[in-house]
């Protein structure tokens, strides 16, 4: 079948409990729908059981479990058959550690000489000397002395290579070449006769391995003796998993000890790691890629020109040349008034700015002020203060080590005659990092973009208020000595990318990772690519927004849901409507603690929440409360494993290092007994006063995902309703059967909207727009993107623009604020204003949701969605 142009895409995970085979038979729903490509999740090769794939093991294999490059294959084929692509998410920026990555094992086993020892980001010389030429390897629960005591690290070989190693649990640690020669020998083994698995597998063997173990054996002095002096011989330190931040001389994914950073900027690294991904792309197996977390390469510019100039050279070796570039998103968190770097040869983002976007348009900026003080009886009032101590704490645990590193080199680079401290440095690097207003800057990639410096100045103008005067030279010497270019030594360039590799995760441990955990006052604006801080924005801002995207990047993908989303998408828009007066949020609140005040007082026992923590359980619940009571059986136990999550990565009662498992049993239960106790009515009666409000929203960013500049990417089963929460709850199993059959009925909008709660009447609103867009792809992808003017008494409650082409054009109307509309049990709306209400516009109109409904010419009345669903896409009529 002829390829579909790009017009949306769906993004499914792919793990061993759902495999290429098992898509395979669903590709006739999702081209039923109307997606034109599949979004994968990683396929490369990942640690075995992984859910999500971003622990690569192989760069160079098609996961197993997933099903293959066999399993790939088919159901690429499938896919053709009905013209559809894939997209694949990969993983440039870091690797899984453990026995089962063979260039890791292969580093500890050789260290230095390894051919791979450059491939990672390790520093073999770090100012701790007990570590020049090691790896430190923190996966040990207790300090390695008790391990040793207790005799938990015991001899070994390993099945696959048959070296020998050091298990620790499910860890395998292998033996140099040179400890290993010298452990046989020890044990009277003749070299001459190798070590295979059919020897390891004779008596002869297991005579051996005995004498190995005994010369190790924990209970004697002079074992523990032997089994230190053999560690000492190793290319790697073992350590107690808790020194990791103030000794790790690797770079990991922001804290994360299991994943090890490749060093992507050096040329052999990224041929190898890319490998196979352009073999799957010149055999036409994928179409586009998604670069995860792009932020955390040494130089994403260089990176992003290397992938694009790779892809366009293959193109043309494909079984069927493409004319047009491949599309190549790249994951990237764009901060308040960030924009992506023009420069960088990409067709987007991924689409986290757009869930801002539209997040921000759908809150009512009257319920800031009252819902703020209500948070500050809490809290404090300012996002900034929260992320600010959060990031102070992160510096002084997790990312000690990286900072005390950066501090050291900085303070080599002054002259003696400045007097500049490592202790002064390190104060105005410290103000510095805690101020900083984006992921990282890209200074050592080359980068002296007017966006690099505004961030620089911006941080050190914030980072002054948090220094005494006097200190306010060093830190405009340090600003200086990072923005200037005309310092160009080796020395300067690893000290800028110790700075960017520590800006991004600081940023991302610190804000979306514990201080979205902490500060409660309205949970919807609490997801990834948020600044919470803000509350609500204009219609216009919508507007430019859009304008802007289609003039810089009109193919980047638009997403409300994401494998990484802290809550579902119709969860936030239910918890937008709480921004409303008319939800009087304030007032339930302060209500509902009132209530509970008697299990409140009793927090000095530990036997109850504190009240911020109560005030979040009821956000959480209002969200992710079920619709139909079918899918309240598990949801017990899905709030206990969120709460118990959500409580850890705040870290100020409990924590992951040091739970305190009292107060989590006092916080589950508090919210069990909302779910089931005495509370549940005041809950459901509150959600059902929401509810309907809640629905509008959601089918506005659904239908405003689906139109505005941009490919509408879903998320897996989202064309239903989404009321998960963070991962994994949000990964859980798709009712793919369900959705099908809703599908294949095809009930209508307007008639689905009677019966909302099935979650048909999101699904229809997809169907009939993602048919539009591929029916009319050219007027989506580069048709002019025009905001249109309301009049009348509901002028606020509505959003309409047209996207135009000079062959056709279509006009889109949505609501906003939608309380204030009193939508019924059917989702229509019965107020006065609508017949004074009216669309500054031209031309004849035909509503493709609402049977009958035209529109010849002039200005269009909003009369006839009185006593109708508001919420329409039209198409004009020649």
């Amino acid at each position: 079948m002829k390829p579909l142009p790009f017009t949306a895409t769906l993004r499914l995970q792919f793990h061993r409990e759902f495999t290429f085979d098992q898509a395979i038979s669903l590709i006739p729903y999702f081209r039923k729908l109307g997606i034109s490509h599949l979004y994968a999740s990683p396929l490369l090769a990942s640690t075995p059981g992984s859910m999500h794939g971003y622990d690569t093991i192989d760069c160079h294999r098609i996961d197993p479990e997933r099903g293959g490059i066999d399993g790939l294959r088919r159901l690429v084929a499938r896919l053709r058959q009905e013209g559809m692509g894939l997209i694949l998410d990969i993983v440039p920026n870091h690797m899984g550690v453990g026995p089962d990555n063979g260039w890791w094992m292969d580093v500890l086993r050789l260290g230095e000489d390894s051919a791979y020892a450059q491939h990672f980001d390790i520093d073999w010389r770090p100012s701790d000397k007990s570590l020049h030429h090691k790896v430190l390897l923190p996966f040990l629960g207790a300090p390695l002395g008790d391990v040793i005591q207790s005799g938990e690290l015991t001899p070994g070989f390993d099945a696959a290579s048959t070296h020998a190693m050091l298990c620790y649990g499910e860890q395998r640690f292998p033996l140099s070449p040179e400890s290993t020669k010298s452990l046989l020998e020890e044990a009277g083994h003749d070299n001459a006769q190798p070590i295979d698995a059919s020897f390891l597998d004779t008596a002869s063997g297991a005579d051996l391995k005995g004498r190995i173990a005994a010369l190790l054996d924990h209970h004697t002095k002079s074992g523990r003796a032997r089994l230190r002096s053999l560690l000492e011989a190793q290319h790697y330190r073992l350590a107690w998993w808790r020194v990791a931040g103030d000794l790790i001389n690797w770079r990991r994914f922001f804290d994360v000890t299991s994943l090890v950073a490749l060093r992507m900027d050096r040329r052999n690294v990224f041929d190898d790691a890319h490998r196979l991904v352009f073999d799957l792309y010149r055999e036409g197996l994928i179409d586009g890629l998604r670069v995860d977390h792009v932020d955390g390469l040494a130089r994403p510019a260089e990176y992003c020109s290397r992938l694009r100039a790779r892809l366009d050279a293959l193109r043309r070796e494909r079984p069927e040349p493409l004319q047009e570039q491949a599309p190549f998103f790249i994951e990237k968190i764009l901060q308040r008034g960030e924009i992506l770097p023009l420069e960088w040869p990409v067709t987007g983002t991924t689409g986290y700015d757009f869930l801002e976007q539209v997040d921000l348009l759908l809150h009512h900026p009257d319920g800031e002020a009252p819902i703020t003080e209500l948070w500050s009886l809490f809290g404090p009032a300012d996002f900034e203060d929260v992320e600010q101590v959060a990031r102070h704490e992160k510096l002084d645990t997790s990312f000690a080590g990286e900072f005390e590193t950066l501090v050291t080199l900085l303070a080599k680079e002054f002259p003696q005659e400045c007097d500049l401290t490592a202790h002064a440095l390190g104060a105005a690097m410290r103000a510095l990092l805690t101020a900083f207003p984006v992921y990282r800057s890209y200074f050592a990639d080359g980068g002296d973009s007017g966006a690099d410096f505004r961030a620089i100045d911006r941080a050190r103008l914030a980072a002054q208020h948090m220094l005494p005067v006097y200190q306010h030279d060093v830190l405009d010497r340090l600003c200086q000595y990072l923005a200037d270019a005309r310092i160009d030594t080796a020395e300067r360039q690893d000290i800028l990318e110790r700075f960017e590799h520590l800006t991004a995760p600081l940023t991302a441990k610190a804000g979306e990772d514990t201080a979205f955990y902490r500060y409660a006052r309205l949970l919807s604006r609490n997801d990834v690519g948020c600044s919470p801080d803000r509350f609500a924005a204009p219609v216009r801002q919508f507007h430019s927004l859009n304008k802007e995207r289609l003039a810089t990047h009109p193919q980047a993908l638009l997403t409300t849901a994401t494998h990484d989303h802290k809550r579902g998408e119709d969860g936030r828009a239910r918890l937008m409507v709480l921004s409303e007066p008319e939800a009087e949020w304030p007032h339930t609140a302060r209500h509902w603690l009132t209530q509970t005040l008697s299990l409140l007082e009793k927090t000095s026992h530990g036997s109850s929440p504190v009240p911020a923590d109560a005030y979040f359980i009821f956000q959480t619940l209002i969200s992710s409360w079920p619709l139909e009571k079918s899918e309240m059986a598990d949801y017990p136990e899905r709030l206990e494993a969120y709460l118990t999550k959500a409580l850890r990565e705040a870290g100020e009662r409990t924590g992951w290092s040091n739970p305190d498992e009292a107060y989590e049993r006092a916080c589950l239960a508090f919210a069990k007994n909302c779910v089931a106790g005495d509370f549940h009515t005041d809950i459901t009666t509150y959600i059902n006063r929401l509810e309907n409000s809640a629905a509008l929203n959601s089918l506005a960013q659904t239908l405003l995902r689906m139109t505005s500049p941009g490919v509408p990417d879903l998320y897996q089963g989202r064309e239903g309703w989404d009321f998960s929460l963070v991962d994994p709850d949000n990964r859980r199993p798709i009712d793919y059967t369900k959705l099908a059959q809703d599908l294949e009925k095809g009930t209508n909008f307007v008639e689905s909207c009677r019966n909302w709660k099935t979650g048909r009447a999101k699904q229809a609103l997809i169907e009939t727009t993602l048919g539009l867009r591929l029916r009319k792809s050219d007027l989506f992808e580069s048709g002019r993107y025009l905001p249109l003017t309301i009049t009348g008494p509901l002028a606020e409650h509505i959003v309409a623009f047209e996207r135009e082409s000079p062959a056709e054009a279509c006009l889109v109307i949505v609501p906003r604020l939608t309380m204030a509309l009193s939508p019924n049990n059917d989702l229509t709306t019965t107020d006065s204003g609508w017949e004074a209400t009216a669309i500054v516009t031209q031309g004849g109109w035909k509503s493709l949701l609402h049977d009958g409904v035209t529109h010849e010419s002039g200005n269009f009345s909003l009369a006839y969605l009185d006593k109708r669903v508001p919420i329409d896409i039209l198409v004009r009529q020649n």
